[in-house]
């Protein structure tokens, strides 16, 4: 990382700071952060993935980074906690803006009068159906023999609800549940030894 311009002035501040004041600083940013992050680090521009490792880490090294090696300037009036914390607010900020646009770029304009007159491609709904009725056979397969997926798998083509589906299989509803993975877990089976 090279050294930005508030170096100096940031390392005659950071000399003069002690070990228990840097882990009170960083012990503040923590609890900020978990404080500003609460329940958004599940989905969204906060997520592990999206800023590619922990986003509690990632927001402290960022914090941290711009202090030591001068990129932000350290000005007199905060102290070590309250300027890591702007930091920290700032860099938050950024990423949802970035997050925000990124998913707005990918919102594709679709023209609905070209979409309406257009003809549809006869092969490519050949081949939407073969596919839809390969999954059929294999789901087909994979309750053949069970009575209990049969008649889930005969219920859900008739669109029925996991509450009816209950009724109809005198079970409760986790039962449905537990029956629905079980079906799932076959099909995938089947897949694999189709392959």
């Amino acid at each position: 990382m090279e050294i930005g311009q508030y170096f100096k002035s940031n390392q005659r501040k950071i000399s003069k700071l002690n070990d228990n004041d840097w882990r009170i600083a960083l012990k503040k940013c923590k609890e900020h952060i978990r404080y500003r992050l609460f329940q958004k680090t599940l989905y969204g521009a906060h997520t592990s993935s999206n800023l590619g490792k922990d986003p509690f880490q990632y927001y402290m090294d960022i914090a941290c980074d711009k202090i030591l090696f001068g990129d932000w300037e350290w000005q007199d009036k905060f102290d070590l906690a309250e300027q890591l914390i702007r930091i920290i607010n700032s860099y938050i900020s950024k990423e949802v803006d970035k997050y925000s646009t990124n998913k707005d770029e990918s919102i594709k304009y679709v023209d609905i009068e070209d979409e309406f007159y257009q003809t549809p491609y006869e092969e490519s709904d050949d081949i939407q159906e073969n596919e839809y009725s390969s999954r059929l056979a294999i789901i087909d397969k994979a309750v053949k023999g069970d009575l209990e997926l049969e008649i889930l798998w005969e219920a859900i083509k008739e669109g029925k609800k996991r509450v009816e589906i209950a009724e109809l299989l005198e079970v409760d509803s986790r039962r449905v549940d537990k029956l629905r993975e079980k079906l799932a877990f076959k099909v995938k089976q089947i897949k694999k030894l189709e392959k």
